[in-house]
């Protein structure tokens, strides 16, 4: 995976025209091999989707997984940065003065119907600049919006969703884990806080919503879908993430992705 520098990205943002702020919108074709953005910033909102290949991106409230057949939503100024792995899909960047107002302000994943795929991929007709005078463009970005709040309105839940502490404690603990999720355990996490047992789960739940064993599960769930859109063997990736069962491994996997381990790195390799 090619890792870029914040001024390494900043120049990818500078020459794809992804720091303007072209009304009413325009799409960009997301590179195919494995890249890491650093961090930053767009002026407009932005709705990654993800016909194939996994994307993870990090932002204010946590980190997020971007599963086939969904899209993100990226509110314009969000800092975030991005991890991609052979994703087969696009990015179609919103003016806010031309999307409706009655958006959410956090990013969210939400899953993309038949249609709304289609009319994803056809903005790729409008690169930066071109449908600004164009009346049908701008019907069709503004109806486009319409449609994919309605389905960010209808799933209100947060999905694929890892959330982030603030307490900073518990932000070292985090990290930590985070950084070998396959190795990560309540009495390390506990070390790392700094905290009684009774302190870090009152704490966690408050800040996250989660309990810790919940949070971890779906770290080592999120590790595991990035090491099998690379190609590794299901076996090996169940290791890696701390499972000794791979029967365990492919329930837990099964329920957060919809699909089982197998058929979901088939669909990305």
């Amino acid at each position: 995976m090619k890792t870029l520098t914040a001024t390494e990205t900043h120049s990818v943002l500078v020459a794809n025209r992804l720091d303007t702020s072209a009304k009413p919108g325009f799409a960009f074709r997301n590179p195919s091999c494995a890249i890491f953005y650093d961090w930053h910033v767009h002026p407009c909102h932005q709705i990654t989707y993800a016909r194939r290949g996994t994307t993870q991106v990090e932002g204010p409230d946590g980190h997020h997984l971007l599963p086939t057949a969904h899209a993100i939503w990226i509110p314009a100024q969000t800092r975030h940065r991005t991890m991609i792995c052979d994703l087969d899909g696009v990015s179609v960047y919103f003016d806010p003065a031309c999307f409706p107002h009655a958006h959410t302000e956090h990013v969210q994943i939400f899953p993309i119907t038949t249609m709304l795929q289609e009319m994803l991929l056809h903005t790729l007709r409008w690169q930066a600049g071109a449908a600004e005078q164009s009346p049908i463009a701008q019907s069709f970005f503004r109806t486009l919006g319409l449609l994919c709040m309605e389905q960010m309105q209808a799933k209100t839940d947060r999905l694929f969703t890892l959330p982030r502490a603030t307490h900073s404690s518990l932000v070292r603990a985090m990290d930590t884990a985070l950084a070998n999720p396959g190795l990560a355990n309540l009495t390390g996490a506990l070390q790392q806080a700094g905290m009684s047992e009774r302190s870090f789960r009152r704490h966690f739940q408050e800040e996250t919503g989660m309990t810790w064993q919940d949070w971890i599960t779906q770290a080592r769930l999120f590790r595991a879908a990035g090491l099998l859109a690379e190609g590794h063997r299901v076996t090996d990736v169940a290791a890696n993430v701390g499972y000794a069962s791979l029967s365990a491994f492919a329930k837990a996997f099964t329920n957060l992705m919809g699909l089982s381990p197998v058929h979901f790195r088939n669909l990305q390799t």
